[in-house]
């Protein structure tokens, strides 16, 4: 799964605007630190959640947050961000007024943070806890070297189990549009782009409005630069989730050239094909993530490239609308030379995760009590709360095990808010383990392998894959996967204000740039000789200086670990 993002240079009137807006909103922090609450008060810490909320303002109003309120008198408040969430971490840290508690996206930001003295040493409260520690045993070395034997962050979704919630985000494709073509198993770049032709042939319009053959939202800031995955899907190469410029050989363990990987190019020119055939949205390049999740909850598009779960949130108002027919599922893709090659398929394994790390700022009022909190929420109690919820209302204890409630399971399959409106959907930050608890469960009995299908896919799309004849959902990734652990390839990075890393920004905007004049061009020829030149033009930048620094520094990261 690709995670990878762009740092954007931001201009000095964006900043004035943002600091007039923040100003208010994060008055705890900044010039001057508010009074911190007595423990006996209500403890309210203002989040920046990355997307649109529907109902929750307040973590207390949700079934989960109303436990936490009651259990720390802790609340949080939610302040729902759709713009880009890079631009606003560097915003916030160029004027100095952030909130207590804040999602960093990349070891970039991350190292911006602390070195500015932002970020606040977390080391004498994890020596302290009573969870934590333990939770996070196997993560707490590599999260130290970040912050040169100091810890100032820790991940969502640590730790993992291979076996537990296998993240795969192919392509989602429309039910009903399968079902009209007699289910076919769909894998080829051949394979889609026929069944594109033949859907919008039969589809020209949805409910009135002129259908997409694939949505992506490559306006995103990780758009250009993260979404050309078709690398991670022939079997030596994944991406290590963080930098821009390398992918990562999973055989020889060493840091590549991205643009010049045949796998990445083949994934150009396959977009290169829909887009001349009329099947890739000419709105991609402007589209974020709202816009493509607007056209798939409306059915208009046959396909999504990759962001699967806008596909999942989208079912859901399919459903409510009627038209549950036409819901999404996650389908398998490989380029055409993959296919013919049939090697076994790398399925990242995260140690770490940087693109999703979370930090207590120095504008915190009291650390040693929000702490508190996430210690506990590392603790088997915490963990099956957050993501299992409340024992009778979510789940009953039958033989030992956690049994989803039928009102848990209904309301996951017909309301789209249930999850927010309960809280599973807004604590990321106090941690998710992907691992089994106690029980021999998953903790989120969503992502367990024995009853994920049961209870989070609705109706119609556990009888796509019955009609497509799969034994369960994630079949063919599981017969065709193999487990490929990343440790400390995820936390390589070079100095952003350094001459390479200077560089290393350069090599990706230029793939960037090359990938957008690549997918537009009109013809074969032109996307030919387009691609000579720009291999061409590339190889002047010296790359590779960038490559071998990625490799230097991994090993020295070998020799501290050691």
């Amino acid at each position: 799964m690709m995670r990878v993002r762009l740092h954007i240079r931001r201009c000095v009137i964006a900043l004035f605007v943002l600091c007039l807006a923040l100003g208010p909103t994060f008055a705890a922090g900044g010039k001057k630190a508010a009074k911190a609450p007595a423990s006996d008060e209500l403890y309210t810490i203002p989040f920046l959640y990355n997307g649109a909320l529907s109902t929750v303002k307040k973590s207390g109003d949700t079934a989960i947050g109303k436990v936490i309120k009651d259990k720390f008198n802790i609340e949080f408040e939610f302040i729902s961000m759709t713009s880009d969430a890079q631009e606003r971490m560097n915003m916030m840290l160029a004027a100095g007024d952030y909130p207590e508690l804040v999602r960093i996206e990349g070891l970039e930001i991350l190292n911006k943070y602390i070195q500015a003295g932002a970020a606040l040493p977390l080391d004498d409260y994890i020596a302290g806890s009573k969870y934590f520690k333990k939770r996070f045993s196997e993560q707490l070395p590599y999260w130290k070297m970040t912050g040169n034997g100091r810890t100032y962050n820790w991940d969502w979704l640590e730790p993992q189990q291979f076996e537990v919630g296998l993240d795969i985000n192919d392509i989602g494709v429309r039910t009903d549009v399968l079902e009209q073509q007699a289910w076919p198993n769909l894998l080829s770049e051949d394979d889609y782009v026929a069944f594109l032709k033949k859907g919008l042939a039969a589809n020209p319009t949805t409910n009135g409005q002129k259908t997409i053959g694939m949505v992506v939202p490559l306006a995103e800031s990780w758009g250009m630069t993260g979404l050309f995955v078709m690398l991670e899907k022939g079997g030596d190469f994944i991406d290590t989730g963080d930098n821009m410029a390398t992918c990562w050989n999973n055989d020889t363990q060493r840091f590549e050239d991205y643009f010049l990987n045949k796998n990445t190019q083949e994934n150009f020119h396959f977009f290169n094909r829909l887009y001349r055939e009329g099947l890739l949205d000419k709105e991609c390049f402007t589209d974020f993530g709202t816009q493509v999740q607007e056209k798939l909850n409306s059915g208009r598009a046959l396909s999504v490239w990759y962001t699967l779960w806008l596909a999942n949130s989208a079912n859901n108002e399919l459903q409510k609308a009627g038209k549950a027919n036409m819901q999404y599922i996650n389908m398998p893709v490989r380029s055409n030379s993959q296919v013919k090659e049939n090697k076994k398929r790398s399925i990242r394994l995260e140690i770490t995760r940087p693109f999703d790390s979370y930090i207590i700022t120095k504008n915190v009022r009291d650390p040693a009590r929000l702490f508190a909190l996430i210690d506990w929420a590392s603790s088997e109690e915490g963990q099956v709360l957050l993501q299992s919820g409340i024992e009778g209302v979510h789940y009953t204890i039958k033989n030992g095990k956690r049994v989803p409630t039928p009102a848990f399971i209904k309301g996951m399959n017909t309301d789209p808010e249930y999850a927010e409106k309960n809280g599973f959907s807004l604590f990321s930050f106090l941690g998710a383990a992907k691992t089994f608890a106690a029980d021999g469960q998953a903790y989120n009995l969503l992502m367990d392998p024995n009853q994920k299908d049961a209870i989070a896919l609705t109706d119609r799309q556990r009888e796509a894959y019955k009609k497509l004849g799969w034994k369960n959902s994630l079949e063919y990734w599981l017969k065709t996967g193999k487990s490929a652990p990343v440790g400390l390839a995820a936390r390589v990075a070079i100095d952003p204000t350094s001459d390479l890393g200077m560089l290393n920004e350069k090599v990706t905007q230029f793939r960037a740039q090359a990938a957008a004049a690549l997918i537009t061009a009109k013809t074969e020829a032109e996307y030919d000789r387009l691609l000579a030149g720009f291999m061409e033009d590339y190889k002047k930048l010296e790359p590779q200086r960038v490559i071998d620094e990625y490799n230097r520094i991994l090993g020295e990261l070998k020799n501290k670990m050691k």
